[in-house]
């Protein structure tokens, strides 16, 4: 089943690519060096709808990394399979998901890799909101490098994508307090960043 598995979400890279290809036909992606083996929370800016898709594509890994998205998506007519394929783990938004934070832990602990948006929501025009502190969190407390990634955010249709692939690093803090969870937030958002200055 596992290979399976591979394959089709191989089959599935292909063919969202080959769907993309009509809205930007070059995409760009630097730095697959940095990616690290193992668990990791990739950690990305979030300007469009198909970014988790982009990522899937220019990250080219063999197994399905765990997504986190907002539940509504799951809640989805037939859709919600395929979002369940794609291993997405529901969060409500604007409380406390103590069960989505159990499922990711849960997810990372054992070896797999877990996409956060820590926007929260699309922002375009390049704009800076605070970020939530979830993801530095479940990096902490898992013991996971943060991959932080910069995709483009000036999207006209035809126009090159760019996907920038930082090096990944540890918090360096088990259980951050409320204080330092928000630093090393504000910290990883200008790496993330920092990683599309010549946007």
């Amino acid at each position: 089943m596992d290979t399976l598995n591979i394959i089709l979400y191989f089959l599935a890279r292909v063919v969202a690519r080959v769907g993309l290809f009509f809205c930007h036909p070059v995409f760009l992606v630097y730095g697959r060096k940095n990616i690290p083996e193992g668990r990791a929370v990739i950690c990305s800016n979030h300007s469009g709808l198909a970014d988790p898709v982009w990522l899937s594509i220019g990250l080219r890994q063999k197994r399905r990394f765990c997504i986190m998205a907002k539940e509504s998506l799951l809640e989805m007519p037939v859709l919600k399979y395929l979002f369940r394929w794609l291993r997405m783990i529901g969060v409500r938004r604007g409380e406390g998901d103590v069960q989505a934070v159990k499922v990711a832990m849960r997810a990372l602990k054992s070896g797999d890799k877990l996409l956060i948006f820590p926007e929260g929501t699309r922002i375009r025009n390049g704009a800076r909101v605070e970020a939530k502190t979830g993801a530095v969190m479940l990096a902490a407390r898992t013991d996971s490098p943060i991959l932080p990634i910069f995709l483009t955010w000036k999207r006209r249709l035809w126009s090159p994508m760019r996907m920038i692939i930082g090096e990944p690093y540890r918090v360096g803090s088990e259980r951050p307090n409320a204080e330092e969870l928000r630093r090393l937030t504000d910290e990883m958002m200008d790496k993330i960043f920092a990683l599309g200055e010549r946007e």
